[in-house]
C-alpha cells in the first residue's frame, strides 16, 4: 500500500463523520448478515449461508474404493486435434483401465449432445460450428468387457455471444490449443468388499 492510500484510509473516516454531523446524518457501520437461527426470513429464492445439504438424501449412492491416483498425464492438442479421437488413442497405447480427466481450450466445431431417455432415441446431437472457448470438460476412461479403451466426456463451451451449450462429448475440434489432465488409478487390492 503506498503512502497516498494509507493517508486516505486514515482521513476518509473521520471526513466521513464530519460530513454527517454536518448534514445532521447517522452513520452506522454495515451490518453483517443476520447469523442461522436468528429468525430474520431470506428473501425468496436465497439458499441460506452455512446451510449443508441433510445427509440421507441418497440412499441409491454406492461407494467403489478406486485406490491410489497413480500415474498423471497432460494431453496437449493443438489446431485441428479431434479430442476425443486423441484420448481413445492415447488411452489404448498407453493401455489406461481407469482414469478420470478434466480439460480446458477452445474450439472451431464440435459435437455436444444429451440423452433422450423418454423417447429412447439415443442421444440428440448439439452440433457446434463457430469457435468457443471449453469452460467445462470432465470425464472418465474405462475399458468396455472386450478390453477396448472407451473415453466417456462431458463438457460445455461458451460461444460468442457468451450462451453455453453442453452435455455428452462426442467430438471437440481445436481451434486454437487444448489441454487434457489425465489422472490413471490404481485398482485396491482386493479386499473381499
Amino acid at each position: 500500500m503506498n503512502r497516498s492510500s494509507r493517508r486516505w484510509r486514515e482521513v476518509f473516516p473521520a471526513a466521513a463523520c464530519a460530513l454527517a454531523m454536518l448534514c445532521g446524518t447517522t452513520i452506522h457501520a454495515q451490518s453483517a448478515p443476520a447469523p442461522r437461527g436468528s429468525g430474520t426470513p431470506l428473501p425468496e429464492g436465497y439458499w441460506p449461508r452455512g446451510k449443508r445439504p441433510e445427509p440421507g438424501s441418497a440412499p441409491g449412492m454406492r461407494v467403489a474404493d478406486m485406490g491410489a491416483s497413480g500415474h498423471s498425464y497432460r494431453l496437449n492438442f493443438r489446431k485441428g486435434d479431434e479430442v476425443m479421437s486423441g484420448m481413445t488413442e492415447f488411452a489404448q497405447n498407453y493401455h489406461i483401465k481407469s482414469a478420470h480427466f478434466v480439460g480446458l481450450g477452445a474450439i472451431d466445431k464440435g459435437i455436444l449432445g444429451w440423452t433422450d431417455t423418454e423417447r429412447g432415441n439415443g442421444q440428440k446431437m448439439i452440433p457446434v460450428n463457430e469457435e468457443a472457448e471449453i469452460i467445462s470438460f470432465e470425464g472418465s476412461i474405462s475399458t468396455n468387457a472386450q478390453g477396448v479403451a472407451t473415453v466417456h466426456g462431458h463438457g460445455a463451451v461458451a460461444l460468442q455471444d457468451g450462451s453455453v451449450v453442453g452435455g455428452h462429448v462426442f467430438e471437440l475440434h481445436i481451434g486454437i490449443i487444448g489441454e487434457v489432465w489425465v489422472t490413471e488409478e490404481t485398482p485396491p487390492a482386493d479386499t473381499g468388499r
